[in-house]
């Protein structure tokens, strides 16, 4: 992520809830200077000090009331987390409502609640505010010790809303599908064939490419993972391979984009038993089993087809595997990870791929975390697009 933020701050949520945030933003990738409030009485600085919001911000820290025009051009967003009378009272009647209208940048509010005084509600606040300026409504419970508790929209979806605003907008009109995690092929009432997959890699790509405007039907197996709640990212989850390739051909029309990151089953039981297989002593159990479909080389044989994107996660030869899987399947690109090098696993927020194509030499990607390297993915689908 890249982008400058001003995170205005006041009252003890400053300490329980602005110091995660901030903390979470700049592992995000984001340059991020703290504001805070200082007047006599419960402000932010009576909770944490500036040389406190100095450190953990990694940038000088201003007060509310000593900020300049130019202190709001130089960023990409401006935060209030969350916002309070205090604040409300500074910007609506104090000359930091003309420095916020000027520079025109968007405004993102936490409102930890609607106050009933017509003169402090922040949607008087919010109508005059740059454009894309959002009112992020509380919903969670934040305890604020000896001073009480309020309810204030949840970190995660705080940051989801600041990446929406500054992600790019490089995908806006394009119909992606993707798929994630691992399938399920049933053996009996109990037991069932499956693999480590955790889905956290299509799920970082489905957020990824909803973020940058795309519309995206993302199609999952059973995972453990949380998708996030955006309008334009709709979640269609399945559990065997046999529902997956249903799935994915129901969504196959007028697509522009199709990753297939999805770990399926390669074969399922040739028989399901209907009640749970007792053992007897001293007998084995064999297992028949039976190919399931290959959704990605069924895909890559169709005459019209969206840019066509495949993962292989190998334990050996990993180009050798990969170029093959390219060529045998007809995808524009295969993602390649090797399976046993640390942090590049199942089940792990990082990882660290290489891209294969037919046209170009493969490009290694650094080990990263998940969200981040679905950027670096679907940076070079786009480039490799145009």
């Amino acid at each position: 992520m890249a982008g400058r933020i001003l995170i205005i701050v006041d009252g003890p949520a400053a300490l329980t809830y602005g110091t995660p945030m901030v903390t979470a933003l700049r592992q995000r990738k984001y340059t991020v200077q703290v504001a805070p409030t200082a007047y006599p009485g419960p402000s932010a600085t009576a909770f944490v000090s500036e040389l406190a919001w100095t450190t953990l911000s990694g940038h000088p820290c201003k007060t509310i009331e000593t900020l300049d025009a130019e202190a709001f051009r130089q960023q990409d967003l401006i935060l209030l987390a969350p916002v309070s009378h205090q604040v409300l009272d500074i910007f609506l009647r104090g000359k930091a409502l003309e420095y916020l209208q000027a520079a025109g940048k968007p405004v993102l509010a936490a409102v930890p609640r609607l106050s009933s005084d017509p003169q402090e509600d922040p949607t008087e606040f919010l109508a005059k505010m740059p454009p894309r300026s959002i009112l992020l409504q509380g919903d969670t419970l934040l305890d604020l010790g000896a001073m009480g508790t309020l309810k204030a929209p949840s970190l995660e979806a705080l940051l989801l809303t600041v990446d929406s605003i500054l992600s790019k907008n490089d995908l806006a009109g394009k119909r992606v599908l993707i798929t994630a995690g691992p399938t399920a092929e049933d053996i009996d009432p109990v037991r069932f064939l499956t693999n480590r997959s955790s889905g956290k890699m299509g799920i970082a790509l489905a957020t990824a490419a909803a973020l940058r405007g795309a519309e995206v039907q993302l199609v999952h197996g059973p995972i453990q993972t949380t998708v996030p709640a955006l309008t334009n990212l709709h979640a269609v989850p399945v559990r065997s391979a046999e529902e997956m390739h249903h799935a994915v051909l129901e969504c196959w029309t007028n697509l522009d984009i199709a990753i297939l990151a999805a770990a399926v089953a390669d074969f399922r039981p040739d028989h399901y038993a209907p009640q749970k297989i007792k053992k007897v002593d001293g007998q084995a159990l064999i297992l028949n089993l039976r190919r399931t479909p290959d959704i990605l080389a069924e895909l890559g044989t169709f005459e019209t087809r969206p840019f066509l994107v495949g993962f292989a996660a190998e334990s050996d030869d990993v180009e050798v595997n990969a170029l093959l899987k390219l060529r045998k399947k007809h995808c524009d690109l295969i993602c390649a990870n090797d399976i046993r090098k640390p942090g590049c696993g199942f089940a792990v927020d990082t990882n660290q791929i290489t891209l294969y194509s037919p046209e170009e030499a493969p490009l290694h990607l650094p080990l990263k975390p998940k969200r981040e390297l679905a950027d670096d993915i679907l940076n070079e689908i786009v480039r490799r697009m145009k």
